[in-house]
């Protein structure tokens, strides 16, 4: 087999590897996907044309075949940045533009060895830039990322190599690179194993993909009431001596049914992502928010004492009760009630924190809703809040003494 129908293998497989992603991502709608098929697609066309050279033009078998090629390079880098979820960036041209800048420069264009030292710095470029995108993630598929790196690392020695050898011999055409096949072996062994562990990166990624939507509610994207378990175990066992103690919060949306009947579902679907958006930002990253069904939500945090527990659930429900929420026509203001169950980590039983919770916040329901209770062994008790007594008509000063007062209420109560 000499080097042209090698091409042209080439080309063939390469168009096939389109194909498949083309139909992957008319079923996934995944950008990477596309990219990448777009990517193959422009790669199998620029390898036909290269190895038609002498039936066609050659302004089509070289100028414009090697563009198309490093176009595809660029393709693949810009779905591997979208693999990753980050923006496209300029540089993924690079390859393609030293590839046009030295085909404007006559020494370069008209002479064989120097377009195949150009082709081979050019594609050196993109690889690097490939390896360097590759490498730089530490996510969950890091191991297969650096193995599909090596292999392009080989790639680009090839073409290290393949450059050096036309500086020494000066070939004039393939015909006359006496060492061309040879290198064709290992950059055909090398885009082989590079499709298998790239097929390997997109199974992980759908693995991780299905672990993901097993442990997180599919209308507000926080966690289900498993992603929550499995935080708690988690939690547990993290050594954090400045907040010895896990804190168990429970909420429920006062009067959801109601928002449901009158405004219809979709508002109330509106209404629990808007819970979500909120319980996920007042955290801030201390801990875990999520759904455990209906309008039931939950938080674990770890937490240093009692007040800081209910400072969190107060910043809940304060954010929910002060904004409007928009559903359509609808213009929506809810509550919710909240119950808080403490432990240390160490003895922390969820079963346990659960109960004591659902204790709490029946207590607030039965207490007028848009209320935090907080469990304390014998009973629970309303945590003082600073937005009762109509404080939003009273003067700032009065209000500030008000949460000065309601502070040192739960100070006390913390003393218990």
């Amino acid at each position: 087999m000499d080097i042209l129908t090698g091409l042209l293998i080439w080309s063939v497989e390469a168009m096939t590897l389109a194909v498949l992603l083309f139909s992957r991502w008319f079923h996934e709608r995944d950008d990477f996907y596309l990219t990448w098929g777009c990517g193959f697609a422009l790669h199998s066309l620029g390898v036909a044309l290269v190895a038609l050279r002498g039936d066609i033009p050659d302004f089509l078998s070289i100028q414009i075949a090697n563009t198309v090629i490093f176009v595809a390079i660029g393709l693949w880098i810009a779905g591997l940045l979208q693999f990753d979820r980050e923006p496209v960036q300029g540089f993924v041209a690079i390859p393609a533009l030293i590839w046009i800048a030295g085909m404007l420069l006559d020494p370069i264009r008209e002479n064989f060895a120097n377009r195949v030292v150009l082709y081979n710095a050019a594609a050196m470029v993109g690889y690097a830039i490939m390896i360097g995108t590759l490498v730089r993630n530490n996510g969950p598929s890091r191991s297969t990322r650096r193995f599909m790196a090596s292999f392009i690392s080989v790639q680009f020695l090839a073409n290290g190599a393949s450059a050096v050898l036309a500086v020494v011999n000066r070939p004039t055409s393939f015909a006359t690179a006496p060492n061309a096949m040879w290198l064709f072996f290992p950059a055909a062994f090398c885009f082989v194993a590079g499709i298998m562990s790239g097929a390997k990166l997109l199974t992980e990624r759908s693995e991780e993909k299905l672990k993901t939507l097993a442990v997180t509610d599919p209308l507000t994207g926080v966690l289900n009431r498993r992603g929550l378990i499995d935080e708690f175990h988690g939690l547990r066992i993290v050594q954090k001596a400045e907040k010895p103690l896990i804190a168990f919060l429970h909420f429920d949306l006062d009067g959801f049914k109601q928002i449901n009947d009158r405004c219809g579902h979709q508002a109330g679907d509106a209404v629990l992502v808007a819970f979500s958006q909120v319980g996920q930002t007042s955290l801030r990253g201390r801990g875990f928010f999520g759904r455990m069904g209906g309008e039931e939500f939950a938080s674990i945090v770890r937490v240093g004492d009692m007040i800081e527990a209910a400072s969190i659930a107060e910043a809940i429900r304060l954010t929910l009760k002060r904004q409007v929420i928009a559903a359509g026509e609808h213009r929506i203001k809810v509550t919710v009630s909240a119950g808080i169950a403490l432990a240390t980590a160490g003895e922390a039983d969820l079963d346990q924190l659960l109960s004591a919770a659902d204790r709490a916040l029946y207590t607030a329901k039965e207490s007028g809703r848009d209320r935090t209770a907080i469990d304390t062994g014998a009973e629970a008790s309303i945590i003082p809040a600073a937005d009762r007594q109509g404080e939003d008509e009273a003067p700032t000063d009065i209000r500030a003494n008000r949460q000065v007062a309601a502070l040192k209420r739960l100070t006390a109560l913390g003393k218990r």
